[in-house]
């Protein structure tokens, strides 16, 4: 028999993470009693969790002040469209840590202790620019349209701009574009077989081996597929804010709807999984570090996990794991090994 999955509002948050979680919450709606008195013996716990919730204030003050980012600036306008009743809906707030409040308030803070690699920069325009990133490592650069991509753990982005149209690759990975409004010069992202064409759009592209996934924040992107033989050019895929394409191997595309916040709490150095099998779980979280996790039981694999975990800190999803499900973690040379709670060395 397996214990029952335990979910505290707060487990294995940081008071920094806690704070961002209330602050984002109490912003979005009032609070039901139970939340309140949740919130309350928080504050009561430790005068380090009053003032990590008075400075998710600064933070507010600072993203409404915020410099002219592109990012900043359009993922704002979405979240200020959004009815205060739904944002909380909207932004999804789990436990995203500073990076969460930042998110609703206008993504573009990273904290502190965040995975992150190189600060923004510019880049001049020049053919066949590389940008890369390691296992782990968070990067955002600045294009030299005024654009913005943030890449996430081991990705690769061709950049080639010319006169007429702007075009970059993504080879591996995952990235983030926020793009700079140009009518003259479409924005094109090639991954695989498909192009995503955009003006002024806020939009995620996944690479993965046998997968590609997009998923539009704000704006509009048209995604298309090369054509079959001597076919006509196949109609364009449209999205919407808050759906998402998905092409798979031997599979027929489609379009879902998604939690965008959930799907960029990787920005923020977290992954979040709802009712997911563990194996595919260990599988993201293997992404993001050198050290790796490993199951030692497919029945173990097979139960379903759900939770918010930081990135780049496998020995800590372990023991997180372990207060989740019948779990034991057991070090190695290379990372950490999941066993059976019965099972002993």
């Amino acid at each position: 028999m397996t214990r029952p999955v335990k979910t505290p509002t707060t487990l294995g948050m940081s008071p920094a993470e806690a704070a961002a979680y209330w602050h984002v919450r109490r912003d979005g709606r009032d609070l039901t009693d139970a939340e309140q008195a949740a919130f309350d013996d928080w504050v009561d716990q430790s005068p380090a969790h009053a003032r990590q919730f008075a400075r998710m204030s600064e933070l507010e003050t600072l993203c409404e002040s915020g410099a002219d980012d592109p990012l900043l600036s359009a993922l704002r306008q979405e979240a200020l469209a959004v009815p205060p009743a739904r944002r909380h809906w909207f932004w999804r707030v789990g436990a995203g840590g500073l990076g969460a409040a930042s998110l609703a308030l206008g993504v573009f803070l990273l904290r502190p202790d965040a995975p992150v690699g190189d600060a923004p920069v510019s880049v001049a325009a020049s053919a066949d620019i590389v940008h890369t990133t390691r296992k782990g490592e968070l990067r955002t650069v600045r294009l030299s349209d005024g654009s913005a991509v943030t890449l996430n753990t081991d990705s690769e982005l061709r950049v080639k701009f010319t006169g007429q149209r702007r075009t970059v690759q993504l080879v591996h990975g995952q990235a983030l574009f926020a793009v700079a409004h140009d009518a003259a010069r479409p924005f094109v992202v090639e991954a695989a077989d498909r192009t995503v064409t955009a003006l002024g759009t806020v939009f995620e592209v996944r690479l993965d081996p046998g997968r590609m996934e997009v998923t539009l924040v704000d704006g509009k992107v048209a995604v298309n597929r090369p054509r079959s033989g001597h076919s006509e050019q196949p109609a364009a895929t449209v999205l919407r804010p808050g759906e998402e394409l998905v092409v798979e191997l031997g599979m027929a595309q489609r379009v879902e709807k998604v939690d965008v916040g959930v799907k960029l709490r990787w920005r923020d150095g977290f992954v979040e999984f709802a009712d997911a099998p563990l194996g595919e779980a260990v599988a993201e979280i293997n992404r993001y570090s050198v050290q790796q996790v490993t199951i030692a039981d497919e029945q173990l694999a097979r139960q379903h996990i759900s939770g918010v975990f930081r990135t780049g800190d496998p020995a800590r999803f372990a023991a997180m794991v372990g207060e989740l499900l019948p779990v034991e973690a057991r070090k190695r040379a290379d990372g950490v090994e999941l066993l059976p709670a019965t099972a002993r060395p």
